[in-house]
This record gives structure tokens, C-alpha cells and sequence, in this order.
């Protein structure tokens, strides 16, 4: 299938390379450049919701909607300069340990957990997350197939195949690189060291238009490059080469720049805590952190520190430990105003508490002042239907969700749609949302057979056997056009 030739090819512009050059006056492509004869715009976009679908139904990802909801808004704060763009954008983050990340055609970009882990701060996470967005801006893979046409394509797709294998598979990736060398790669691979440079330059200034610190970038590639020397070859050196002259190049350019710049944000570090406590020793962090309400007033730098050790609490199942403590933090918070941000995260923590320990009633009351607050906001609506459901208030869910999902098109939320409704004996609108979430993972034969059972069990008239029919066509055509991009 060619989607698969399309992603190897594209991945490979990460590849790790010996005696990396540095590239000059590279300029980035027009519309109307050569590369859009082998793929045009429209269809980047239309491979880009096939892999979107791909990597839904196939990645570990994580479903955290305070973390998705957070790399998605970090995203769209890089894409600010960018808001005419053809391109739709996704950030997705991967569950997995290795420091990675990897771009694909039509702006889907996935960032690796350990790579949240890894950064300080905001700004080196945007980095990395700019660089990025820069390979897809710069339209890498249409011009890489381009100039793939140009060498023995047999030759690039053997290295290449692995290549994604090697995202989460360290031993694959050299093995692969030693055997599959040859002189008319070897030209390619020429050509992908001026992508990694052109990423990079453009990448600063995405930055800059953000406002967030350009210098960020080298100062993460020289913590990885100390890291590297130290403890053997790290996933994200493998499949983003670096050299003195790469960092001292990106430290150059940063230096142009003068500005305020932001460099760290409270919803980075409470987004790195949640994302850290999944892989953490939380009965060890427990045993070993001191807590002790008090201290945060005269030292407010602890108040992350004591975020983490309420979700390693809860982890632990010592819900009325973790509840007091998320308490003592709103009672802290409550005073400020100017850390809503801080409040959110604790009062979302609280409400996960309450339900984890089926204190549905408690959960609710945070939740429902929050969406009042926030009606839209993604990980409030997540939690709250949970909560909802939990309360045997189904028909709330729906009516509460699907307004939402028409635009937003969110698996998660048309999931719970389906749950509420097979709890109301629904079964025909159960199945419906079933297929509009298989649909949306890439699960195209299983989305239809969902339709058709919603279609049996209709009792509504003809309209939404319409509905559903038309749901269908829409497969039918993905599925055409999933053959012959």
C-alpha cells in the first residue's frame, strides 16, 4: 500500500548520519515548487488523515486529556504565525520511555512521553516540537520524493522500513543502517542533512514568533549530547544526529534574536508530572518525599512537587491522602487569583480522586463549575461525562457531548457518547457512535459493521437510516482513496 511508502519515506529525514554537513543559503519551498508535482497539498492532507487513523488504532498513545490538551495548545501557540496554513496540525504523545519524536505528512506530529521526561522546560519541549512542524512546513516529504525518484527507491525503502521500527526499536535501526549502504543512498542521505539544517533554522524562528526562547534548542542538544558521551547512544540522537557544529549553528542563530522571551510555563511542569508519575516508583517518591502543607507558603516552588505526590497518592489508591492534599492545595490557590491555570490542574486531580473512590457527588460539584467556567474545554468535558456516567445521568452525556463532537470529532468523548447511550438501551445510537470511533481510529470494516447494526436496531425513520448510510458512502470513498494516494 502506498501510505506505508509514503511514511517510510518520510521518516527517513530523522535517520541517523555519519559526518554531518552543514547546509547554506537553503531556502524554503514555494506552493508552486517541483516537489508539488509528486504530491500535491490536497493530497499531503488526505494522507495525513490516513496516517492520523493509523496511528490512532496502532500507537500506545496517551489518552491523558490534560496532557494531549496541553502538547495540542503548545502546538497551536508554535503555529501562530502560521494561522494561514493549509496544513491541519495534530499533536499526539506517544506512551513510550525513549526520547523521540517524529513528524508525518499533513502535520500529524507525535511526541514520545520520555521526551516530556527529559526536558527542563517549556521552551526545549517547543524546540523540539517546532523542529518538527519545520520538516512539514518545509514540505520534506514531497521534496524528498521527489529527489527519492531521482535514486533507487528498492535501495531507500530497505533502510527506510526499519527506520520506523527503529522509532521504538534502538537495536533495529544501526543494524539496518550498516547493511543497507550504497552509493545512490548515500545521495539521498545528502539530501536529507540539508532537511535536518533547514529544520532547524526554520525552527528558530517558530520560536521566536511565539516568543519562546530561541535558545532553548542548543541548550537541549548539548544536555542530550552530555547524557549520550555518558550512558551509550540515546533514541533521540539516533533519529536526530547531532555535532558541535549542529549545536554551535542553532546557538548562532538564537543569539540574533533579542527579545522577553517565556521560557517555562506552570502547565508544562504540571503536565510533566502527570507524565512522569505513570513510570515513577510512586510507593518509593511516597515513602521518601516530606509533605507538609505549611511549607508551601513560604517556599511556592513546592507546590508541583506536592501536585506529584497527590498523583502518586492516588496511583497508590490512598484516596483520602490524595484528597486532603489536593484540598490544601485549592485552600493555597483560592487566594490567587493569577494561578487559575494551577487550579485547574489540582481541582481536575481532586475530581479524578473523588471518582476513583466513588465519591461521584463530590466529583461533580468540581466538575460542573468547571465546565460552566470552560464549556468547552476538552479534559473538564472528559472527566465530567465520566462522572456523569458513573451517576447513571446518561442522557446528560449526550446531550452535553454530541454538540461538541459535531465539531471537535474527539474519539474519546464519541466513546463515552456510545457508552451513555448503550446504558439508555439505545442500542441503535450506541452502535452509531461505535462506528464514528472505530471510523476515526482507521478501523474502516468494523466502523461499517457498526453502521449497519445502528441501521437494524433504528426505530426512528428513514432520516437517520440516511444518516448512517451516508456514513458508510464516506468509508467506501476513504477506502478508495487509501489505495490509490
Amino acid at each position: 500500500m502506498k501510505v506505508i511508502i509514503y511514511i517510510a519515506i518520510f521518516s527517513i529525514i530523522s535517520i541517523n548520519l555519519n559526518g554531518y554537513s552543514m547546509a547554506s543559503n537553503i531556502a524554503v519551498p514555494r506552493i508552486g515548487d517541483t516537489s508539488s508535482r509528486f504530491m500535491s497539498i490536497s493530497q499531503e492532507n488526505k494522507l495525513g488523515e490516513i496516517i492520523y487513523s493509523q496511528i490512532l488504532g496502532s500507537f500506545d498513545l496517551i489518552s491523558d486529556p490534560l496532557i494531549t490538551g496541553y502538547i495540542q495548545m503548545l502546538g497551536n501557540r508554535l503555529l501562530v504565525s502560521d494561522y494561514n496554513s493549509s496544513i491541519k496540525y495534530r499533536f499526539l504523545v506517544a506512551n513510550h520511555p525513549s526520547i523521540n519524536a517524529f513528524a508525518t505528512p499533513g502535520g500529524v506530529i507525535v511526541i514520545n512521553s520520555g521526551l516530556i521526561q527529559k526536558t527542563k522546560t517549556e521552551a526545549e519541549l517547543a524546540s523540539v516540537m517546532a523542529h518538527e512542524i519545520a520538516h512539514v512546513k518545509a514540505r520534506h516529504l514531497s521534496r524528498m520524493h521527489e529527489e527519492s525518484s531521482k535514486v533507487n527507491i528498492t535501495t531507500a525503502l530497505s533502510v527506510l522500513a526499519t527506520v520506523i521500527a527503529g522509532t521504538y526499536s534502538t537495536g533495529a535501526l544501526g543494524k539496518t543502517l550498516v547493511t543497507t549502504q550504497s552509493v545512490k543512498a548515500s545521495k539521498l542521505t545528502n539530501f536529507i542533512r540539508e532537511h535536518e539544517v533547514e529544520a532547524d533554522r526554520l525552527a528558530i524562528n517558530i520560536l521566536v514568533n511565539a516568543n519562546i526562547n530561541p535558545n532553548a534548542m542548543s541548550e537541549f542538544f548539548k544536555t542530550l549530547q552530555k547524557e549520550n558521551n555518558d550512558s551509550g547512544a540515546l533514541e533521540f540522537l539516533r533519529t536526530h544526529p547531532l555535532t558541535q557544529n549542529r549545536i554551535a549553528e542553532t546557538q548562532n542563530l538564537a543569539s540574533r534574536y533579542k527579545g522577553q522571551f517565556t521560557n517555562d510555563s506552570f502547565a508544562y511542569q504540571f503536565t510533566s508530572a502527570r507524565v512522569s508519575i505513570e513510570r515513577l516508583n510512586t510507593r518509593a517518591f511516597i515513602s521518601s518525599y516530606t509533605y507538609n502543607s505549611k511549607l508551601l507558603e513560604t517556599n511556592p516552588g513546592r507546590i508541583v512537587d506536592d501536585y506529584a505526590y497527590g498523583l502518586a497518592l492516588g496511583k497508590e489508591k490512598k484516596y483520602k491522602e490524595a484528597s486532603k492534599v489536593f484540598n490544601n492545595l485549592l485552600d493555597i490557590l483560592n487566594h490567587k487569583s493569577q494561578l487559575y491555570i494551577i487550579k485547574n490542574y489540582v481541582s481536575i486531580a481532586l475530581a479524578e480522586i473523588y471518582l476513583q473512590n466513588n465519591k461521584n457527588k463530590k466529583a461533580l460539584k468540581i466538575l460542573k463549575n468547571l465546565n460552566d467556567i470552560y464549556p468547552t474545554d476538552n479534559a473538564v468535558l472528559y472527566y465530567l461525562s465520566s462522572a456523569l456516567i458513573q451517576d447513571n445521568q446518561y442522557k446528560k452525556v449526550i446531550d452535553k457531548l454530541v454538540p461538541y463532537v459535531i465539531e471537535h470529532k474527539d474519539h474519546r468523548l464519541i466513546l463515552k457518547i456510545s457508552e451513555a447511550a448503550y446504558k439508555l438501551k439505545e442500542q441503535s445510537l450506541g452502535h452509531e457512535y461505535r462506528g464514528d470511533y472505530l471510523k476515526i481510529l482507521g478501523s474502516f470494516n468494523s466502523a461499517i459493521k457498526y453502521y449497519k447494526l445502528a441501521i437494524r436496531y433504528n426505530m426512528k425513520g428513514s432520516t437517520i437510516d440516511d444518516r448512517i448510510t451516508s456514513k458508510i458512502k464516506e468509508i467506501q470513498k476513504l477506502q478508495e482513496n487509501k489505495e490509490i494516494l
